[in-house]
């Protein structure tokens, strides 16, 4: 199964700074939950679209898998920790389901990846994701 993380669309933010996003991906859940990757995925303004093509998973023998698109505020003291965006849940058979503060838009026009919107934080950022078998 390999998981890559196609582009990216900042539509909406409440924070007039450009917002520098990451994304975490874990296994497991509770005690058993284990930070897989941290990713760097760029700084957005509003109407910034990133094509990243970053390869997230590629092992024959995938997990269930949580993604969170976070927003960094280590650089800006005032803002106290990370925002929570939102997250994309990919099972061992590669089906998605949206996490909180998702929302599954299904498929691209050219039907080949599985776009999310993102509302956390009060941002509203486009995820598109290829899971291939």
């Amino acid at each position: 199964m390999k998981v890559t993380l196609h582009r990216v669309h900042c539509s909406r933010k409440t924070e007039s700074d450009e917002d520098e996003i990451y994304c975490v991906v874990t296994a497991g859940s509770g005690a058993e939950r284990r930070e897989l990757a941290r990713i760097a995925m760029g700084n957005f303004e509003i109407g910034r679209d990133i094509r990243l093509d970053k390869l997230i998973w590629n092992e024959i023998n995938m997990l269930d898998m949580t993604i969170t698109i976070m927003e960094s505020d280590a650089n800006e003291p005032a803002h106290g920790s990370d925002d929570f965006i939102g997250e994309i849940q990919v099972s061992a058979d590669g089906k998605c389901r949206p996490g909180h503060d998702t929302l599954d838009e299904g498929y691209d026009e050219n039907k080949r990846y599985r776009q999310f919107s993102m509302t956390g934080s009060g941002a509203n950022y486009v995820v598109q994701l290829e899971i291939q078998a």
